[in-house]
């Protein structure tokens, strides 16, 4: 598909904010009618079926009216209450343009990510971008944390590649729907709240073990830049773009400085033809040419059935069918975590968000296996760039569903000229922000600070050694056997500390 001759930056830019409307962030305000005294004096509780719902700053409204049950508390304040509609209006309107742009950053920052979990499966570098569409569409639509980006995940790579490359690509869908059920159960049996089981100390070594993973999964572009004989420019293009992404805030919040950061190098590098390696010249020829002929297509339902019958086929996929379970569990249920920790809030929905969340996964990978892909789970480094770029509610994860969809078929050819230098500045970023440095340098701070009792030292002594081998853990062995190790290990020290020293003061 041929573009215009539209800058493709400037197309790319409008593509994020697209033109329906999000349930969540609008405002229906029903004929209006008058509520008794005693609820306008707040004398008694709110009558069944109205919720006192705790929202972000941002999704406040005017406490004069009850959204909920469409009333305005008195018919004296008509013209106060047009003003809170015109400013609740335009303030929906920014926040839902504030979170299109975050969805769009997110989208970028995924691109490189969902080609090369593609590459290391052995399947169409296309497979991992459907594969986040269907996460990203699914995660909102079912009722997931909001906030959470769901998409290709690298954690769940590793499981299956080892899979894919011994035995061959057709059995990632066998493997793909039968981890998905084991979720499903897992949802359905209200075991999400397990996660509450993570403490600080084991969610502070998840991250840091994910983060520097995340960091050192870049080296391989300036690897690949330094044979090219490209690594200076490539070092300068990701330094500008880390630069932009942190001093632009300081300046300015009215645009995601991430986005900012990839359209200025990638266009500056385009400007000086620098010799940087672009995501269409890296990837196989035809990748990002476009059009309706890169949507994904339904698996051979045959082959699925004769495998799903078969219980050499089965025996053989289910070690990385439970690890990927696992695995995608414990990221999604932490990135939920990830998110009450950023915005200072849970989530206050009617229903379960935990279970709501994993039942969301399990239908997003069901769905993307049917498709072909391979599914993926809840993203912590994505989300803690989501929520860094204003991104907050569900409108910002389909945002980001629907750029990754635009991007492949109508933007394709200018997505293409992305710079992996760029991007490389987007994720050294995204790492920088996802590893926990104030709560790991605070459990460090606790054990070494004098003046404290003996016996609270060795309960904060413990907190920290648990931190320490989950990072520990996850960066060198395993992201879901690290934190399982780590919560094990520090419930168990501080159960046999607490029957030798009963008398001890709690951390």
């Amino acid at each position: 598909m041929k573009l215009l001759s539209t800058p493709p930056l400037l197309l790319l830019l409008s593509s994020s904010c697209p033109s329906s409307t999000w349930a969540f962030s609008s405002v229906v305000v029903t004929p209006r009618r008058r509520l008794p005294p005693s609820l306008l004096s707040g004398s008694s509780p709110p009558r069944r079926g109205q919720k006192n719902m705790m929202v972000p700053q941002r999704y406040r409204f005017d406490p004069k009216i009850s959204y909920l049950s469409g009333s305005i508390s008195s018919d004296d304040d008509s013209s106060s209450t047009s003003s809170s509609v015109a400013t609740t209006s335009t303030t929906t309107s920014s926040s839902k343009i504030q979170e299109g742009l975050a969805g769009l950053t997110v989208a970028f920052s995924l691109l490189s990510k969902a080609i090369a979990c593609s590459a290391i499966v052995g399947v169409n570098p296309l497979v991992g971008l459907w594969s986040s569409v269907v996460m990203g569409i699914t995660a909102p639509l079912i009722g997931g944390r909001s906030g959470v980006i769901s998409g290709t995940a690298a954690v769940v790579i590793v499981p299956l590649s080892a899979l894919t490359v011994s035995h061959g690509v057709e059995y990632m869908p066998l493997c793909i729907i039968l981890s998905a059920i084991m979720q499903l159960i897992f949802g359905v049996c209200n075991l999400a709240k397990t996660a509450d089981l993570v403490s600080e100390e084991v969610l502070s070594g998840f991250l840091n073990g994910l983060g520097f993973i995340l960091l050192f999964s870049q080296a391989s572009v300036f690897k690949a830049a330094r044979a090219a004989g490209a690594l200076v420019p490539a070092v300068s293009m990701a330094s500008l773009c880390f630069a932009i992404v942190q001093l632009l805030p300081l300046v300015t919040k009215a645009v995601p400085s991430s986005l900012v950061g990839l359209v200025v190098a990638t266009g500056l590098g385009m400007m000086l033809k620098l010799p940087l390696a672009t995501l269409e010249s890296v990837a196989p020829p035809g990748t990002f040419t476009g059009g309706l002929s890169s949507l994904p297509k339904l698996i051979d339902l045959g082959q699925l059935k004769s495998m799903a019958t078969s219980v050499e086929a089965i025996k053989l996929v289910m070690p990385a069918a439970i690890s990927i379970m696992i695995i995608a569990l414990v990221e999604t249920l932490l990135a939920g975590k990830v998110v009450d920790d950023m915005t200072g809030s849970k989530d206050t929905a009617t229903y379960d968000v935990p279970k709501r969340s994993v039942l969301a996964m399990s239908s997003g990978n069901l769905l993307s296996a049917f498709f072909g892909g391979f599914g993926g789970c809840g993203l912590i480094p994505q989300t803690v760039l989501n929520i860094k770029s204003g991104g907050g509610g569900p409108f910002s994860s389909m945002s980001y569903a629907l750029a990754m969809a635009s991007f492949v078929l109508f933007f394709a050819p200018a997505v293409g000229k992305i710079t992996e230098a760029a991007l490389a500045g987007i994720m050294i970023t995204v790492a920088y922000d996802t590893v926990a440095w104030g709560p790991s340098f605070n459990a460090l701070k606790a054990v070494l600070t004098k003046g404290e009792g003996n016996k609270s030292r060795v309960k904060r002594l413990i907190d920290l050694f648990a931190l320490g081998l989950s990072s520990y853990i996850c960066y060198f062995g395993n992201l879901a056997v690290g934190i399982i190790s780590g919560v094990v290990l520090q419930r168990g020290l501080h159960s046999i500390f607490n029957r030798v020293a009963p008398n001890a003061v709690a951390a």
